[in-house]
């Protein structure tokens, strides 16, 4: 009786913690899809960078594996076609890793050469930020 609880103690904080995951990997792709397309407008301020890329294609892979750990807590049975998609999601993921470093070159050498400049960076690890005008570096 006792190891009942713990489990369904076990499955409630992952359910909370998958949609939470999912919750916030749709928030992120909101900032995401507005970098994507000041890029594609070609916008007077662009923040781009490969992990941006990166995550924008790599989430599927991940949103997917919470989703599976929700129906199964939920279901407590696995997904009837969990391998085949897996499968392609994680060729994708991998194809997409490989591609971010190029792309992301090729897209700074053409803002560069369209006339953006780019932004002294805060850290490391923060993205490129291009501008036309390099007064409005902040």
């Amino acid at each position: 009786m006792k190891g009942d609880i713990v489990d369904n103690k076990n499955r409630i904080i992952v359910i909370i913690s998958s949609v939470s995951f999912i919750l916030m990997s749709f928030l992120l792709y909101f900032f995401i899809f507005d970098d994507i397309v000041s890029f594609i407008k070609m916008k007077d301020e662009i923040i781009f960078s490969w992990k941006l890329f990166l995550f924008f294609f790599a989430s599927p892979l991940l949103l997917y594996m919470c989703v599976c750990t929700f129906y199964y807590s939920v279901a407590s049975k696995p997904m009837k076609i969990n391998n085949k998609i897996m499968k392609v999601l994680t060729i994708n993921f991998f194809v997409f890793l490989a591609l971010s470093f190029p792309v992301s070159w090729y897209l700074d050498i053409k803002l560069k050469g369209e006339g953006y400049t780019v932004c002294e960076r805060l850290s490391v690890g923060s993205p490129n930020k291009y501008v036309k005008y390099p007064k409005t570096c902040r």
